[in-house]
C-alpha cells in the first residue's frame, strides 16, 4: 500500500493521521511555499511543476491564521511552521524556519 506523506524534511506525517494539502497550482504561491520548504527538503528544488503538484504538506505546518473559522485552509495560505518547536508553539519563530 502506498501512503501519501508530508514532503517536509523530518516530518513523517501520513494522510491517515493528519490532513495533507497539495502544492498550489498558482506559480507565485507555489514559489512562496518553496521559499519555506526547500531549506527543510533541498530535493524539492529539482522537481518539475508537475512533480511538485503531486507532493503534499501536512496541516501541522500551517499556523492557525492559515485556516478559516470552520477549519478550512485559506486559498492563499502557506506552510510556515517547520520545526518541532514552531509546531508546538503554533507560530513561526524564525524568518526562515531554520533555528540557529
Amino acid at each position: 500500500m502506498v501512503y501519501e506523506k508530508c514532503c517536509i524534511g523530518g516530518c513523517n506525517t501520513i494522510r491517515e493521521t493528519h490532513r495533507l494539502f497539495r502544492f498550489p497550482r498558482n506559480d507565485n504561491l507555489r514559489n512562496l511555499w518553496m521559499s519555506f520548504l526547500v531549506p527543510t527538503n533541498p530535493q524539492l528544488i529539482v522537481l518539475s511543476k508537475e512533480q511538485l503538484l503531486k507532493k503534499r504538506v501536512c496541516e501541522k505546518h500551517f499556523d492557525i491564521f492559515q485556516f478559516d473559522n470552520e477549519g478550512r485552509r485559506l486559498r492563499y495560505s502557506y506552510p510556515s511552521l517547520l520545526t518541532d518547536n514552531e509546531i508546538a508553539h503554533g507560530v513561526p519563530l524564525t524568518a526562515t524556519g531554520i533555528e540557529i
